[in-house]
């Protein structure tokens, strides 16, 4: 295999991992993060500065720690979680629909502008740098061979994922989430605890994007406000959607199309002299066309959540465009 492809599927699995986080989020409880891509941010910078050591000047960043790979990212996991934990308190107490997630925005944005401005807290607009190949001196990988285990990594770190995530979507937790996301009302009135139920799903979304940061962090070996930016976070909504909101293996598919197909292969379009943003224009017009076509022929994604079920069952194959009332009305997964 050649690195090209090793670096594209290595990005598309950490990418992945974030479609669940914001699966959980949105695809579960309903709630429209616009926050979710800032925590991606912060678990990798958390990484970084954890990781590198001190900063040398006249880079400033705080902490400077040299903790273990694996260490580091499980304390940005947690300073994370924490963090959302008080944006979550605030937004999710009394805000629903759009109030939400322009609470989440304003949150995350000054968030963003603190870390820019202020440079001793991550270096300002230059960012933090210097986490090369983590773990291979450990376990005695060369450079080339590195690349491999690395995608091993993301790509079992998806998988597992992915599986607690199938079984939480089919336990009481998640079939209460989605009765939360369709009429809150209703799993109110029934005697469900609306606010904690979906602060549990915020801060297990959060979890996810802080992991998820902290494998950009190795994979990138740096981390600044320029990879940082609402693109993002729209993008991975677009993997979501089309790949099937609330169903995980659907995301999972969603967000390879949407990153391979639309991200990595509109990087070959032929250049035009003197207009460099042609490509980087092209791409982002082809996802806002995807988006729209989504919504208007196939809103439910091209493996739409199973409608009626408490989960996937064996034996019964995927039946991707089949209509999800029929498909459910007739015992089968859509």
């Amino acid at each position: 295999m050649s690195a090209y492809w090793i670096t594209v599927l290595t990005q598309t699995c950490i990418f992945a991992i974030m479609g669940l986080g914001l699966n959980v989020v949105w695809g579960w409880s309903g709630d429209f993060d616009l926050a979710f891509y800032g925590y991606v941010a912060l678990g990798a910078y958390l990484t970084i500065v954890l990781t590198v050591g001190k900063p040398l000047p006249p880079i400033q960043y705080i902490l400077g720690y040299t903790l273990p790979y694996p260490l580091a990212v499980a304390i940005a996991v947690a300073v994370v979680t924490g963090v959302a934990a008080v944006i979550g308190a605030v937004a999710l107490r009394n805000l629903r629909a759009i109030y939400f997630a322009i609470t989440t925005l304003g949150a995350i944005s000054v968030l963003y502008v603190v870390v820019q401005v202020y440079t001793p807290l991550f270096n300002g607009f230059n960012g933090v740098a210097g986490l090369v190949t983590p773990m291979a001196g450990t376990l005695g990988l060369s450079y080339d061979s590195y690349g491999y285990f690395f995608l091993g990594l993301c790509a079992t770190s998806l998988l597992v994922l992915a599986v607690m995530l199938s079984r939480l979507s089919a336990s009481p937790f998640g079939r209460l989430l989605r009765a939360i996301r369709d009429d809150e009302d209703a799993a109110a009135a029934f005697g469900r605890r609306v606010y904690r139920s979906k602060l549990k799903a915020y801060l297990l979304s959060a979890a996810i994007a802080g992991f998820a940061g902290g494998l950009f962090a190795g994979f990138l070996g740096s981390f600044n406000p320029t990879a940082w930016s609402p693109q993002e976070v729209l993008t991975l909504y677009a993997g979501v959607l089309v790949g099937g909101r609330g169903n995980v293996r659907g995301v999972i598919l969603g967000i390879f199309v949407v990153y391979i197909a639309f991200i990595e292969l509109t990087r070959f379009l032929p250049e035009i002299p003197g207009n460099g943003a042609f490509a980087p224009a092209v791409r982002q017009v082809l996802i806002g066309l995807l988006i729209i076509g989504m919504l208007k022929f196939r809103p439910q994604g091209i493996v739409p959540e199973p409608l009626g079920l408490d989960g996937p069952r064996p034996g019964i194959r995927w039946r991707f465009w089949q209509d999800p009332r029929t498909a459910s009305a007739a015992g089968g997964e859509p």
